[in-house]
């Protein structure tokens, strides 16, 4: 389901590509409405790059074809781009809509941006856009999959989540373990506010949590351990501080602490739920690494990896003293 959601995304994307291409009038070079070609490194942009990385994303699921400095509209989609309606009423029904329709606002604020090279979006100022992506069954079904993948026997004493958006997966993770005690943390200082009313709003018994470091909730458990280290990041917030967190996971860890990553990889940029291009628009989003960097820093810290897999953008590393 979530190539399939990927996919939808992208063609969704696709069109709003187009039409970003048809206000600015760069489709000049089009030999008719269905031969869309765009000379990428014309100057009409201040930061051309980030237009290209908007076509690239495209060009990814063969949408378009890159031919040299030129992208065209694929020969299987010459006539017309897959239907619009076909991809909203799939999005609909699996409950990720509202991410197309927060794509759509971030789009409005792109050629704004890259064009005056004006302020980013403080991501403070989305929270309550992605308290209502979050409030759809979308997430909540990205990270049922997820957590579902953690291949954990029985039921673990302590699950440690680094939380990179509001609370969400905290709450999720201690209704579906609730036998087990689960600690969150929160670094992003744009979403410490948010973060704190998600967990207080859905008071879970058997969550505590933390935002800020150090804190006596990671001194207890520097002592204790934990069983099991969760990771969801699918917008890649914060990335930028991974190292930072793999220190943090080294210290509350024990041989077989189970991790498990959930982040977007910079080679894969069609795999994000927010196209990396867009990512441009929020200060705090659109720092990605790539398989290659977690290859060389979980062992770093002590953590073999199990299972990476750029396709689902999911790790499954294990602690080995």
């Amino acid at each position: 389901m979530l190539s399939e959601t990927f996919e939808h995304l992208s063609i969704l994307t696709a069109h709003i590509a187009q039409k970003i291409i048809e206000d600015e009038g760069i489709d000049k070079f089009c030999i008719s409405p269905c031969d869309l070609a765009v000379i990428c490194h014309e100057k009409h942009y201040i930061q051309k790059d980030t237009i290209g990385k908007m076509l690239f994303h495209i060009s990814e699921f063969e949408y378009m074809e890159r031919r040299g400095g030129v992208f065209v509209l694929a020969d299987k989609w010459r006539r017309m781009l897959p239907v619009k309606n076909n991809s909203q009423t799939f999005l609909r029904e699996q409950g990720f809509y509202k991410i197309h329709l927060f794509q759509e606002k971030l789009a409005k604020k792109f050629i704004e941006i890259i064009k005056n090279e004006t302020q980013k979006i403080d991501l403070g100022k989305l929270i309550y856009n992605l308290d209502a992506i979050d409030g759809s069954k979308g997430f909540n079904n990205l990270r049922s999959d997820a957590i579902s993948s953690m291949e954990v026997s029985g039921t673990p004493q302590k699950i440690f989540d680094f939380n990179f958006g509001l609370g969400y997966s905290a709450t999720q993770l201690a209704a579906l373990y609730q036998d087990s005690q689960i600690y969150s943390l929160q670094l992003n200082p744009s979403l410490k506010d948010a973060f704190e009313y998600t967990i207080l709003r859905f008071n879970k018994r058997n969550l505590e949590f933390s935002k800020n470091y150090p804190t006596e909730m990671i001194n207890k458990l520097m002592k204790e351990k934990v069983d099991v280290i969760y990771m969801f990041n699918p917008l890649g917030i914060a990335i930028a501080e991974m190292e930072q967190f793999l220190g943090i996971a080294n210290q509350i860890s024990k041989e077989g602490t189970k991790l498990l990553i959930v982040v977007p990889f910079k080679d894969e940029p069609k795999n994000t739920i927010i196209s990396e291009w867009l990512g441009f628009c929020v200060e705090g989003m659109g720092y990605y690494l790539n398989p290659d960097s977690f290859r060389v820093m979980l062992p770093k810290y002590g953590f073999e990896i199990k299972h990476l897999d750029p396709k689902t953008n999911l790790i499954h590393a294990k602690y080995t003293v």
